[in-house]
């Protein structure tokens, strides 16, 4: 059969037509279908991807958010006792007996409890529940959470401070205590009012916080008083297991005595101090000379100081790298947006600018690795609490030679207001803050006690 020229021509359409079927339906098909699906894998991919960064970020933005409140927590907490502990408090009251001349007869301790306590018995007592030192502070298992110790139901609390709650008979397993720890003392003195101012000075000049929360005081013969101080101790759990207490005490030897000691050796009384007691204590106030007024002042000075700050700085020794050793923000700023850092082991220039525009107040501050606003070329406006621009600054005393962290602060300001700098808390001879006055009317003021600012 002889096919002709056409019937070649359209065999071979054909053909190709159904090559073309063929490579549609069994190869593009299925090679769009991978395509699509790459496609949709990639967009997840994508999508992954930028979620990944978003974690990134959100992190560091994190971590540097829990170092900036680690730091607050250890500004804020420096002055307070790491622990409670009545061997050691009476080993720092001794001291200042001694030191003051004052005589002391007897210590009342009071058991050491939390400022807020709750129960899941309600059959206890609140008294069973915030004295009993088998209780669990939810602080504890924080710092332990933190520090990376295990707590199991442990307290800071020397358990031998009282053994009261034994003899209650009822059990706290179940108690949770939230807050710092607290002992009151009672100290019952006699002496002269200098022997007496001078103690007082010694408590307000420690390292650690002292409240005195108390004081009576009636006349005796001569230039003599005598009467009652009311002391309140606090404790919070450290970071880092941070305890700075030096046990000085070093055993008697050979055969001496032991009963036999001067006038400043005092008696240990572990009993609760009531209300009771100390009503009792304060009849003898209708007593008190006019000198008692100057006492009272002398004493008021232990309590809490609020401070109306524009700024605040911490300076910190160089503890770990997830801890800043300098943070300075602006003060009741709750956004945290004005906070910058550094972390340095040795000396961190700190440079703070404040202008005046008009009748508008404008600030700037920067550190060696970041400044606030973050184009220093600009300045932020802000309106000072007082008369003057208060600058507080809280630092810490060093702990060894090793410890070399410090802050130069260049102030320039370039106002009609003076600059009133506020250090508190740092080191006597090797200072950690240092002030360089650049321009304009600046104040310094060195205050070697703890106190909050607000």
């Amino acid at each position: 059969m002889k096919v002709t020229k056409r019937e070649q021509m359209l065999i071979g359409a054909l053909l190709l037509v159904l090559l073309g079927y063929g490579f549609y339906q069994f190869i593009y098909i299925k090679q769009n279908q991978q395509i699509t699906e790459l496609k949709a894998s990639r967009d997840t991919s994508s999508q992954k991807w930028e979620q990944v960064k978003a974690k990134i970020a959100s992190k560091d933005q994190k971590i540097e958010q829990n170092k900036i409140l680690n730091s607050k927590i250890l500004s804020k907490t420096d002055m307070l006792f790491p622990s409670i502990k009545q061997e050691e408090i009476i080993v720092i009251l001794d001291k200042m007996i001694k030191e003051s001349n004052i005589q002391t007869d007897v210590l009342g301790f009071s058991e050491v409890s939390s400022e807020n306590a709750t129960t899941v018995d309600a059959s206890k007592t609140a008294n069973n529940v915030v004295n009993s030192t088998n209780a669990t502070n939810e602080l504890d298992k924080l710092v332990g959470d933190f520090n990376g110790t295990s707590t199991k139901d442990s307290t800071s609390v020397n358990t031998n401070t009282s053994n009261s709650t034994a003899n209650t008979g009822t059990s706290t397993n179940n108690s949770k205590l939230i807050g710092a720890y607290k002992m009151e003392v009672t100290l019952n003195f006699k002496g002269t009012y200098d022997e007496l101012i001078s103690f007082i000075e010694k408590v307000e000049n420690y390292n650690e916080k002292i409240v005195i929360n108390n004081i009576n005081i009636t006349g005796a013969q001569g230039s003599n008083i005598s009467g009652t101080l009311l002391l309140d101790f606090y404790g919070v759990p450290k970071l880092n297991n941070k305890d700075d207490f030096k046990w000085d005490y070093k055993a008697p030897s050979g055969n001496g005595n032991p009963f036999v000691g001067s006038s400043s050796s005092i008696q240990v009384n572990s009993a609760v101090v009531t209300n009771k007691v100390a009503n009792t204590v304060s009849t003898s106030v209708n007593t008190v000379t006019k000198s008692v007024n100057t006492v009272t002042k002398s004493a008021s000075k232990v309590a809490k100081v609020e401070v109306k700050s524009d700024f605040n700085l911490y300076a910190k020794p160089k503890i770990s790298n997830n801890l800043h050793t300098i943070i300075i923000k602006k003060a009741k700023e709750e956004s945290m947006k004005s906070y910058i850092y550094a972390n340095n082991a040795g000396i961190e220039l700190v440079e703070f600018y404040f202008t005046k525009i008009g009748s508008k107040y404008y600030y700037k501050y920067k550190t060696s690795i970041e400044s606030y606003p973050k184009n220093f070329n600009n300045s932020i406006e802000f309106v000072p609490n007082g008369g003057n621009i208060v600058l507080d600054m809280v630092s810490q005393k060093r702990g060894s030679s090793s410890d070399l962290s410090g802050v130069n602060i260049k102030i320039t300001n370039d106002t009609d207001k003076t600059v009133v700098v506020n250090i508190s808390g740092d080191d006597k001879n090797k200072p950690r803050v240092n002030i360089l006055k650049e321009k304009g009317d600046i104040s310094v003021v060195r205050n070697y006690i703890n106190y909050i600012s607000k």
